[in-house]
């Protein structure tokens, strides 16, 4: 670990360097094992495209009885050494196309949807992209700042903050029909994720446009 940023009190964002390279696709996310807790392992989106250091992101929310989770914002420092698994997760850009993207990002989910915004950046797309990042309140917004300074430097990105004192939940704030054809990527709570494919699927759009990592979570809803 070569930094710990502490964002809020429950949510970090730290970077690691491999001691090998490690190839993955923006979108995807690791499997990691902490020194404290041996053998158990968790999973954790990247919350950046591959960088030409090497370095890897990750946005870490503490969560109640989270063994990994408390271990990696409240103890973890610089210099910590982690184990990682193979990258993981099919929610990444077919560059083969030009359609534009739909992004609803919940909490530390907001950390793939920002590696994607930085993949088509990268790709020289100009495709439109609008990011819905929500939480419980603007404090919990914690990349906000980054989000509005991507949106500043790319034309092509829109981003909409959303928290629940703005009224409904994100997965049903989505102005749908004005956003038109656009392929859609979800990450966050299950909860939120699975409100935001109902949403999506109610408006007409097809399943194999709908990009998330909750599969197996998601096949009842998706057979009922």
């Amino acid at each position: 670990m070569v930094s710990h940023d502490l964002r809020t009190p429950d949510v970090a964002v730290v970077t690691l360097r491999p001691d090998q390279p490690y190839p993955f696709l923006a979108g995807q996310y690791t499997t990691l094992e902490t020194p404290w807790w041996p053998r158990i392992w968790r999973h954790y989106s990247f919350a950046s495209a591959p960088r030409p250091d090497g370095l890897l992101s990750l946005h870490v929310k503490a969560v109640p009885a989270g063994w990994v989770s408390n271990a990696l914002v409240h103890r973890a420092r610089p210099g910590d050494v982690l184990r990682l698994g193979p990258p993981g997760g099919s929610m990444t850009v077919d560059h083969s196309t030009d359609t534009g993207l739909l992004c609803l990002g919940g909490g530390t989910g907001i950390a793939p949807i920002k590696a994607l915004v930085e993949d088509v950046a990268e790709h020289g797309d100009r495709r439109p992209v609008d990011v819905f990042y929500g939480a419980r309140s603007g404090h919990d917004l914690y990349d906000i700042d980054t989000m509005l300074r991507l949106q500043k430097t790319f034309p092509w990105l829109s981003v909409h903050p959303v928290t629940r004192g703005a009224g409904a939940p994100p997965g049903r704030r989505l102005p749908l029909r004005s956003l038109g054809e656009r392929d859609a990527y979800l990450s966050g709570p299950l909860g939120m994720v699975r409100r935001g494919v109902d949403a999506l699927r109610g408006a007409g759009v097809p399943s194999e446009r709908i990009r998330h990592d909750f599969l197996a979570e998601l096949a009842p809803t998706a057979s009922g």
